[in-house]
């Protein structure tokens, strides 16, 4: 699988700040994962404009990093479609880091405004 690691340099066990460089915020929603032009459900539990984090609720093990993916913010009627790659996974069925690729302008807007917005 796609798993990387934690150093003992990691930044999370040094103490220092996030090496995250975008606003991150918590969801809870159903997202859609393509594999392999198959349509996976997953939870997802963070989001940026660079990125999502997704728990999935049933799917093959061994699938490529590249996905496409499928969801609804809160609060919207609009579809947000992007696809990404996989940067991180802690293991068979465990939490999926993915890194936004490509996606239409109006979803990067999308959750750009979610992302920024301050109502919970």
């Amino acid at each position: 699988m796609y798993t990387k690691t934690r150093s003992s340099q990691s930044p999370s066990r040094t103490g220092s700040r996030d090496r995250r460089a975008e606003r991150r915020r918590k969801v809870d929603l159903l997202v859609n994962r393509f594999l392999n032009g198959y349509p996976y459900l997953c939870r997802a539990t963070n989001i940026s404009r660079t990125g999502i984090r997704v728990v999935p609720l049933g799917e093959p093990e061994g699938t490529t990093p590249f996905v496409g993916l499928q969801f609804q913010l809160p609060g919207s009627e609009e579809i947000v479609t992007a696809s990404g790659e996989a940067v991180f996974a802690s293991g068979p069925g465990g939490p999926v880091g993915i890194r936004f690729t490509r996606m239409p302008r109006a979803s990067a807007e999308q959750i750009g405004r979610f992302v920024t917005s301050r109502r919970n």
